[in-house]
C-alpha cells in the first residue's frame, strides 16, 4: 500500500516505552488510562476451524472502537482473548502477542496513558526523531451496492469498505463523512538521527480521505 510521510521532529517530551509479562485478567487494567474513543484492532488465531461460523469468522480480524468490544460481554469471541491486539489513540499505544502462550506486552506513548502495572519497567524515549506516517487501508466505499447484496445489516453500512483484494466485507471504526472515499492509517515512527534507523513505532489513528469536489468550469461541465 501507498503511504504518505511528514518531516521528522524530536520525540515529544514525556512519552515512555514499556514491556512486561502478563496474565490476560491484567489487560483490562492496563487499557484504562486510555480515552473510549481509543481504536482496538485484534486478531485471533482459532484453535479450531471456523468455517461454519460466518459471526466467528468476522470476529477473528477485528478493528472497533474500545468502548464498543468493552460493552459486548457476551461476545462470543472477548476483546481480552484475541491472540494478537493493539489499543491506540494519538497519544499512546499498547500492544500485546499472546501467539506463544505467554501474553507479551508493550506500550509506547504518553506517560499518562501509562497504567501502574507496566510503571516499573518503564523508560523515557529519548533522542529519537518521530516522524509521522500515514498508509492507505484496503478498501474504499462501495457505490451502488445495497448491505444486504454483501451480507452486511443496514447499521453496518456506515463503516462498510470493499476490495476486491479481500474476499470479505471491511470495517473501519471511522465517523464518515458524506464524501469518504477511502481511510488512512497514521503511524509514528521514532527513527535514530544518526542513521535514520526506525527504532520504535506505534499507531496513532485514523483519518479520512475525502472524494474530491467536481469544480465547474465553463459551459457547467466539470
Amino acid at each position: 500500500m501507498s503511504k504518505t510521510a511528514s518531516p521528522a521532529c524530536d520525540a515529544q517530551s514525556g512519552e515512555v516505552v514499556s514491556s512486561a509479562s502478563v496474565t490476560r485478567a491484567v489487560l483490562e487494567q492496563l487499557v484504562k488510562p486510555f480515552p473510549s474513543g481509543a481504536f482496538f484492532l485484534g486478531e485471533h488465531l482459532p484453535s479450531r476451524v471456523v468455517d461454519d461460523n460466518r459471526q466467528m469468522r468476522r470476529l477473528l480480524v477485528r478493528f472497533a472502537r474500545l468502548s464498543e468490544v468493552q460493552q459486548m460481554a457476551q461476545d462470543p469471541l472477548p476483546w481480552t482473548a484475541y491472540s494478537w491486539g493493539r489499543v491506540f489513540c494519538e497519544e499512546g499505544e499498547l500492544r500485546w502477542d499472546g501467539s506463544e502462550g505467554e501474553l507479551r506486552v508493550v506500550y509506547l506513548g504518553q506517560a499518562h496513558l501509562l497504567a501502574e502495572h507496566l510503571r516499573a519497567s518503564s523508560r523515557p524515549v529519548e533522542g529519537l526523531k518521530r516522524r509521522s506516517t500515514q498508509y492507505y487501508l484496503f478498501g474504499e466505499r462501495p457505490r451502488r451496492v445495497k448491505p444486504q447484496e454483501v451480507g452486511v445489516a443496514p447499521e453496518e453500512e456506515p463503516r462498510l469498505f470493499l476490495t476486491t483484494r479481500i474476499p470479505r466485507p471491511l470495517f473501519y471504526p471511522v465517523e464518515l463523512l458524506s464524501t469518504t472515499k477511502r481511510v488512512t492509517l497514521k503511524i509514528y515512527c521514532y527513527c535514530d538521527p544518526a542513521d535514520g534507523a526506525t527504532v520504535y513505532f506505534r499507531f496513532a489513528g485514523l483519518e479520512l480521505e475525502a472524494e474530491p469536489v467536481p469544480t465547474k468550469t465553463r459551459g457547467g461541465r466539470s
